[in-house]
Formats: structure tokens, C-alpha cells, sequence
């Protein structure tokens, strides 16, 4: 290969310099760190980036380098391989990566085992990972950006990455913005001040410039790459001399490779070059000879002079085994010097080129989608088989490239019923579910055949992660074709009725019932059978039919789906957790949910594990396991996802984490819920709508707005307040806590209708000990009874719902205090506060506290088993992961080895640090050998 271009110091980035140095001082501590470099093309992002690995490399750091590249922002991760797999000692073995990631969740189980890989490296040897121009970044470098560094961060790892400001997919920007504000530092990159200049004349020049040379080159504004064209071009073309120790001008005039644009500049090279860099600016950034051999139609010993001359000429450069472009702004101006006709022309012919010597659709969809014409066969099924394979990971790219090829094929093109069914798919995929809906309206029924449409609809309709009234409505225009199979019949009226269920639909999921068991049970599909009988179980267990419900599960599960995997055994699992939780047998709800974990991690189901830890967070709060509680639901909800949550396999734990928040006296965590659920309320789904209106209501009454409250209940309409519970799922506690909001508000009718509910639930389950507690708490309340919340609470402490104890034992001390009987009061509120206390109630203590204090009693209750730092403090859940941690187990290990989720291995990890008073995995594998070394001393 030919020698590259000269390479000169960086110079004028001292300070940026020193700032990346002690980053990089912070990673070697062991704490990972995010440095972004952002600024305009010719700037120096690149030589930038390359100081910064030297610099790494000189602290024994191993360097990973990648970069994003123009019309490849479909290729899934690229310029993150570059980094953890290319170059000549890769990070990390190029056959560490499993191949297995066709899950329809692809990318979350490749972040995953790319994060386990990076963490076996990184506790080798620091690592430091440099990516370069992610302003070409698709979605997935998005998601990777907002993830890996901060699932890392108690790694030595260290992450650079350079963008161009304001430019790129508006998810990259997104994750940019994130990473600032979790710390990462910030470089801006302006121009060079004048010493800069001066020093980059004298390495290029070989001598000081003098003050008439620096003031000419200020017309550049000290841009290192033009200073570079500018110094480069005054010593090609012999314009400038040296006397004296000095440069001097000896024209006053620009360099032509400063003064021409592009067209000029290639015009003074030989015709071959001046063809060749015209056609390698369609093949990329980078490029090999053999892809400029067949772009040329030319053979590779007849292109060996014309590269040298562009190699001299400082526009082709040697990179590793291929050529590439000496910078991005000679490439975009190679590519300018053409019309828009012939540039695009090119892209079609390089894809071709690129095609042919094997790269992926994926790999030159973009180009193709920017480039073909209509009619374009090629062109056409390429789009297609490149929106199927972005269909799992990026389902907007895929509904983007199955779009463009639409536009590309002719109307009776073979192609366009498998694209019109891809993009239906995929928009709905990506979320967006109102452009779906128009384009499937139109385009399904005017391209594919009834029986093709409806399983396009099906599939729709089976998205558990789209709004249940969305793949409800999909289900019900399936059914409504003509000529169906009594089999596609049959899974149809499943899913309709599923997602009408699940919707909080469930007169209408009652009234297409027996409709919906006739199709099913003539189909003998036992699969189908299932996908019928859950949300069977799940109305009787919305009517209270607890004990029925179960028997409907436990049989479906038995029997089984006939060898068929699917996505409903885990929401099977799921449901059973929630239908022994509903009748106080935690223990086994617990258990149930411990198997799905394992099962959805061994299934690589991600949507599966974030569903169990929120059903187990609600359960570690109900039975008064707050810390617990925090550990599954912390970082599961965030503002920004808010309009993402559209079923009730994600509102329920919100309303958890809000209640949580208030338990535990976190004002600012239970207002960032309040505004997650505002937006909630927003879906036409009403059980969502029902959970978001249910935590606004006692967020309220937190902030002491009972008037505030009341509205809340009313908002999905005055009479409907009377339906908002019970929730589905729901909790037992709630009835006192709605009769107390009616009492507040004078709604006699509310408080009424709930005490009605409760013995309606009381009575077709007379066995379950909590709900007879339940219904006497509500009496008392709106009887202002002491026998009734005497009998409450009595009930309620031989069950496992100690935060439901202390309510009624507060509520019995408060009536008993305003009768006279200060003594029986004071016992009830003493009980209450120890309750409150040993549960980290910090909120409900405090409030307990305050009546005590009303009846001139001062309590300082400490119940703690445990110090607040140290590894005295650390729960025996903490000290399981932080054994496993010490011993140089990655975050999916740990998970594996004690079914958990790697999110809760992550939230485990950060309380770890905070009591230990550390910040990284190196810290805490020396405090544990320390320890260790004590004891066996």
C-alpha cells in the first residue's frame, strides 16, 4: 500500500488535553467516565480523539477505535464493533459474540452480552472505547450510548465520542443531551488561537511564520484542517520562503488548493485520479482497491499511479488495509464537485459494487433508498430484505425502507403485498401506531388478500408492548374479512378478548365472551385454547373470582401450549403471581415470580423481566419490604418513556413507585411519578388512564389536597369515579385509603359503593383474612366506628401487610384520641410508628409522630437491625451480589446465578456503593479482601 499523508503535532488543545488526561486518571482509579468532543467538521474531532488514545495507551489502557459512517446509519451498532472488535489486539475476541440474537428483542440481549464482555475485559486492564463522528449514528447507537456507559460505570472503562453540534437522528442528540447530564465531561472544539497557528506553520513550514504570514492565515479562522490545505499549499506551490530563521510570503495569494473549490483541484491532476476520487467518494469513507478496481472497470496494476498522485496530493490516505479520504470535508467536497444527477448515479453504482463483493442489504440500504430509481429490481428487494432485517431491532428504520421501496416498485410489482405487510408491521412496531392505523386501513386491503391481511392484523394484535386498544382494534378488522379459516377465526376472537381484558374493557371483553369461547374451542389448537383461558382467569379475577381464576390458570398451564413457545407463558406466570398475591399467599406469588425471571432470562424475554420486577416490587411493597421494594422498581420509569406505557404490564409498577416514593418521604421521586402519570392519563386505554388517575388522587392527599384528590377520581368522568376500583391489578389497602379521600370530599355515594365492593369481595372469599380486615378499616372510617378499626387492624397483623396494620392502627389512635381515650390512642399511634419505622415508612412515621406530639407524647423510635454504612449494612440480598462482584462476576452472572434481572444486579450495586462508601468494582473487591483477610486473622 502507499505511504499515507504527512502527520504533524496536534497542537492548541492543551487544555482540552488536560482534561481528557484526568478523566482518563479517574478510569485507572476504576470508575467509569464519558468524555464528548463536539465541534465543526475540520475542527480537529479526529486528531483530537487520536491524542486521547495515545494517551490511554501510554497509561496501559487498551484502546477500541470506531466510527460512524455517511449512508450506514441502518447498520445496527457498527462503529461500536469497530471499536470492541477491530484493529490488531481487538478488546474483545471476534468470536466472544454469540451469534444468537434473532429475538424479536435483539438489541436489548446484544447490549446485554456486550456489556458482560466489556465487563470481563475491563477487569484485565482499563479500557477505553473511541468513537468517532456519531452524528452519522443510527437508533441503535442511540440506545447503546444511553445504556452501556451507565450500566458501566463502576468499571474502568472510558468512552470518547465525537459529534459535529446539531447535527444527526434526533435519538442521538437525545442520548448526547443524556450523557451530559450524568456527568460526562464536554469538549467544545473552537478555532485555534493565533500561538496555535503559529506552531502548525512552524511544523509544516520547518520555520517561525513571520507576522504578514500569520495575518494571511487568519483568513482560514483557525481551522486546523484549512491552516494544514493553507501552510501545505504555500510550500507545494513554492509561495513561501525562509530567511533568517523565518517564513515569508513571497506572493500574496492563496494556495489553489485553498482558493479552488474541489472541481478545480482534481482537474489539475491527471484525468485517471481526478475519475478515480469521483467514483471512491460513492464507495464511503473508506475503501479498498479491489472496490475501486470494479467501480473503474479497471485493472488494480493500472490504478497504482493515480492513487499515489492522490495520495500526494493529500486526498486519498493509507488507513490500515484500505484507503480512505484525508478527511471527511474532502470526501462531502469530492462529492460536491459532482451534479446531484451523477452523484446519485454513483451511490447506485457502489451499491452494486458493494453488493457484489458481499456486504449485507442492511449494510446499503440507506444508499440505495437515497440513490435508485423506480423500477429498480435490485434496488426493491434489497429495501425489503433489509426492512425484515431491521424489523426486531429498529422497527422505524424498517418501516422508513419497506416505505422508500414501495415508492420504487411498480403497482403490480410481486413485492409490494410482503412490503405493504412490513411496513404495517413495523410502524406499529416502532410506536407509531396513528400512521399505522392509516396506512394499514388503506394500503393492507388494497395490496394482499383477506387471509394475508388478517394475519398482518394478528400480528398487530399480538404486540403486548403496543396500547391494548390499538391491537384490539386491529383484531376486530381482521375478523370482519372475508373467507377466514375457522383457525385464524379462532385465534382472532383470543386476542380480541385478551386485549379488551387487559384494556380494562371488561363489560365489553364480557359481552363477546361466549362468541369469542365458540370460535376458540373449535379450533383444537391447544395454544389457542390458552391464549382464551388467561384472560379468562383474568376476568373472574377482576369479578373476585380468585379461587376460579386460578383453577382456570393452573389447568391451562398444565395442559399446555403443545410444545409452542410463546410469549403468554411468561404472562401466565405473571397473572399467578398476582392471583396468589390477591389471597395473602405472598410466599408462593414470590416463587412464581423467581421462575418467570429464570425463564425470561434463559428465553431472552426483556419485556418479560421488566413485567416481573415491577409485579415484584408491587408485592415487596405490599408486605412492607420497602427497601426491597425500591431495589425492583427503581430506574424502571422515567418521564421521558412516559407515553410508552400503555397496558397494565407497566402501569401498575408505576403506581407502585409513586407509593413508594410517598412511604418512604421522597417528595421529589413521588412528583417525578405525578408527572409520568399525567402523561398517563393521556391514553385512550382506560386501565392505564385508571392507574395514572388513582396515584394522582393520592399524591394529592399526600400533599394534604383532598379537594384535589376528589377531582382526581373524577376524571375519567363523574360516575366512573364510582368504577376507578378496584385496579387491575389491585390492592386490598386501597378501599380505606378511597373511602377516607370520600369522607374528605363529602362523597357519601363514593364511600358507600366502595364499603359495597368490599363486602361483595368479602363475601365470595370469605377464607382470605385481608379482606375482612379491608372491609372493617373502610367501616370504621365511615362509621367513625373503634370496634370496626379495633377488629381491622387486629385482623390485619395476623397477615403479612404491616403497612396496612399501622393505617388502621393510625386511624384507630386518631378516633380514639378525639373521643377522650388518650391512653388506648397513644398505644394505637406507639404500635403504628414502631410498624412504620422497622418498614422505613419515613412519610407515614413522621405524620404519626405529629399526632403523638398532639397528645404530648415525644417518640424517637430507632428500629433498625442494622448500621447505615459499613458492610454491617448491607441487607443479605446486597451481601449475595457483593460477594459475587468481589470474585469478578459481570452484572449477568450475578443475575444468573441468583434469579435476578441484571437491572436489579445494577440497583443492588449502587445501594452496595453508597453504604460502602465506594464508587467502583475495584474499590469493592479491595474492602472484600480486606475483610476476608481480617477474619482469617
Amino acid at each position: 500500500m502507499v505511504e499515507g499523508t504527512r502527520r504533524t503535532p496536534l497542537r492548541g488543545r492543551g487544555d482540552e488535553l488536560a482534561a481528557i488526561a484526568a478523566r482518563l486518571d479517574e478510569v485507572r482509579s476504576g470508575v467509569g467516565s464519558v468524555v464528548i468532543v463536539e465541534g465543526r467538521a475540520g475542527l480537529g474531532k479526529t486528531r483530537l480523539l487520536d491524542a486521547c488514545a495515545s494517551m490511554a495507551a501510554e497509561r496501559s489502557f487498551r484502546v477500541g477505535r470506531g466510527a460512524a459512517e455517511p449512508h450506514r446509519r441502518a447498520v445496527d451498532l457498527e462503529a461500536l464493533f469497530d471499536a470492541l472488535f477491530g484493529g490488531d489486539r481487538p478488546l474483545i475476541a471476534r468470536d466472544a459474540l454469540s451469534d444468537l440474537h434473532a429475538s424479536p428483542e435483539q438489541r436489548f440481549w446484544l447490549l446485554q452480552d456486550i456489556q458482560a464482555l466489556i465487563e470481563e475485559a475491563a477487569l484485565r486492564d482499563p479500557l477505553l472505547i473511541c468513537l468517532d463522528d456519531l452524528h452519522w449514528a443510527g437508533d441503535g447507537c442511540a440506545v447503546a450510548m444511553r445504556q452501556l456507559p451507565q450500566r458501566l460505570a463502576s468499571f474502568p472503562v472510558g468512552w470518547v465520542i465525537a459529534f459535529r453540534p446539531n447535527q444527526g437522528l434526533q435519538p442521538v442528540q437525545a442520548a448526547k443531551y443524556q450523557l451530559e447530564d450524568a456527568g460526562a465531561e464536554l469538549i467544545r472544539l473552537g478555532p485555534l488561537r493565533r500561538e496555535a497557528v503559529a506552531e502548525i506553520a512552524t511544523d509544516v513550514l520547518g520555520a517561525e511564520p513571520d507576522e504578514e504570514l500569520l495575518q494571511k492565515a487568519e483568513r482560514v479562522k483557525g481551522n486546523p484542517f484549512l491552516l494544514m490545505e493553507f501552510f501545505r499549499g504555500l510550500q507545494d506551490e513554492r509561495i513561501v520562503t525562509v530567511e533568517s530563521g523565518k517564513a515569508r510570503l513571497l506572493e500574496d495569494r492563496l494556495p489553489r488548493r485553498v482558493s479552488d473549490n474541489m472541481r478545480g483541484r482534481l482537474l489539475r491532476m491527471s484525468p485517471t485520479a481526478d475519475r478515480l476520487a469521483t467514483l471512491a467518494s460513492a464507495l464511503g469513507r473508506r475503501f479498498s482497491v479491489y472496490d475501486l478496481s470494479e467501480m473503474t472497470r479497471t485493472p488494480v496494476a493500472d490504478l497504482l499511479d493515480p492513487i499515489k498522485e492522490l495520495v500526494q496530493a493529500d486526498i486519498f490516505i493509507d488507513s490500515d488495509d484500505q484507503l480512505s479520504f484525508g478527511h471527511d470535508l474532502i470526501r462531502e467536497a469530492v462529492r460536491a464537485s459532482s451534479p446531484v444527477p451523477v452523484r446519485r448515479a454513483l451511490d447506485r453504482q457502489a451499491a452494486d459494487v458493494l453488493l457484489a463483493r458481499g456486504a449485507l442489504p442492511v449494510e446499503v440500504a440507506q444508499q440505495l433508498a437515497d440513490s435508485a430509481e423506480p423500477g429498480d429490481e435490485t434496488a426493491i428487494a434489497t429495501l425489503l430484505q433489509a426492512a425484515d432485517a431491521l424489523g426486531t431491532t429498529d422497527p422505524a428504520t424498517a418501516a422508513e425502507l419497506a416505505g422508500r421501496a414501495l415508492e420504487l416498485a411498480p403497482a403490480r410489482h410481486p413485492l409490494r403485498g410482503p412490503l405493504v405487510a412490513r411496513r404495517a408491521i413495523s410502524l406499529f412496531a416502532a410506536g407509531l401506531g396513528e400512521e399505522g392505523r392509516r396506512f394499514a386501513d388503506t394500503a393492507l386491503r388494497q395490496v394482499l388478500p383477506a387471509a394475508e391481511e388478517a394475519r398482518v392484523r394478528f400480528s398487530v394484535a399480538s404486540m403486548f408492548d403496543l396500547s391494548p386498544d390499538v391491537r384490539a382494534d386491529n383484531a376486530r378488522a381482521a375478523l370482519a374479512l372475508p373467507d377466514l379459516t375457522a383457525d385464524v377465526r379462532a385465534w382472532l376472537w383470543a386476542s380480541l378478548f385478551h386485549n379488551l381484558v387487559v384494556a380494562g374493557r371488561t363489560d365489553e371483553a364480557l359481552a363477546i365472551e361466549g362468541e369469542a369461547r365458540e370460535a376458540v374451542y373449535s379450533s383444537r389448537n391447544h395454544a389457542c385454547w390458552f391464549a382464551f383461558e388467561l384472560p379468562e382467569s383474568a376476568v373472574h379475577y377482576q369479578l373476585y373470582g380468585f379461587g376460579r381464576g386460578l383453577e382456570i390458570l393452573r389447568t391451562a398451564e398444565r395442559r399446555g401450549l403443545g410444545g409452542r413457545e410463546d410469549a403468554r407463558q411468561r404472562l401466565a406466570q405473571n397473572f399467578r403471581s398476582w392471583l396468589l398475591a390477591a389471597v395473602d399467599r405472598y410466599e408462593e406469588a414470590l416463587s412464581a415470580i423467581d421462575e418467570g425471571v429464570a425463564a425470561a432470562q434463559r428465553d431472552r424475554q426483556n419485556w418479560a423481566l421488566r413485567m416481573f420486577e415491577g409485579s415484584r416490587g408491587r408485592q415487596m411493597l405490599q408486605i412492607g419490604k420497602l427497601g426491597e421494594a425500591a431495589v425492583a422498581l427503581e430506574g424502571l420509569h422515567n418521564r421521558d418513556e412516559a407515553h410508552l406505557i400503555v397496558g397494565v404490564l407497566e402501569a401498575p409498577s408505576v403506581v407502585a413507585l409513586g407509593k413508594l416514593n410517598i412511604h418512604a418521604g421522597n417528595e421529589r421521586g413521588a412528583a417525578e411519578v405525578a408527572e409520568i402519570a399525567k402523561i398517563m392519563m393521556r391514553t385512550s386505554t382506560p386501565s392505564v388512564r385508571s392507574h395514572a388517575a388513582w396515584y394522582l388522587a393520592l399524591y394529592a392527599m399526600s400533599l394534604g389536597k383532598p379537594g384535589e384528590a376528589h377531582d382526581w377520581l373524577c376524571a375519567l368522568g363523574h360516575h366512573d369515579r364510582l368504577k376507578l376500583l378496584p385496579l387491575f391489578p389491585f390492592e386490598i389497602a386501597d378501599d380505606p385509603q378511597l373511602v377516607r379521600m370520600a369522607i374528605a370530599a363529602g362523597d357519601e355515594e363514593l364511600a358507600e359503593h366502595t364499603i359495597e365492593q368490599a363486602e361483595r369481595r368479602w363475601g365470595l372469599n370469605p377464607g382470605v383474612v385481608s379482606f375482612n380486615a379491608a372491609l372493617a378499616h373502610a367501616r370504621g372510617l365511615l362509621r367513625s366506628s373503634i370496634d370496626d378499626l379495633q377488629t381491622a387492624a387486629a385482623l390485619f397483623e395476623t397477615g403479612p401487610r404491616p403497612l396496612a396494620t399501622a393505617s388502621a392502627l393510625e386511624d384507630l389512635g386518631r378516633l380514639q384520641a378525639s373521643e377522650g381515650a388518650t391512653a388506648d390512642a397513644i398505644a394505637a399511634l406507639d404500635r403504628a410508628l414502631a410498624i412504620d419505622v422497622q418498614a422505613g415508612a419515613r412519610w407515614d412515621a413522621g405524620r404519626v409522630r405529629g399526632q403523638l406530639r398532639q397528645l404530648g407524647v415525644r417518640r424517637r423510635i430507632v428500629i433498625s437491625d442494622r448500621p447505615a454504612t459499613g458492610w454491617e449494612a448491607l441487607t443479605s440480598a446486597e451481601v449475595a451480589v457483593a460477594q459475587l462482584a468481589s470474585e469478578g462476576k459481570t452484572d449477568r452472572e450475578i443475575a444468573e446465578t441468583l434469579f435476578i434481572s441484571p437491572h436489579t444486579v445494577n440497583t443492588h450495586l449502587r445501594h452496595i456503593f453508597d453504604k460502602l462508601g465506594v464508587n467502583s468494582r475495584i474499590s469493592l473487591t479491595k474492602m472484600a479482601e480486606a475483610l476476608r483477610t481480617r477474619h482469617v486473622d
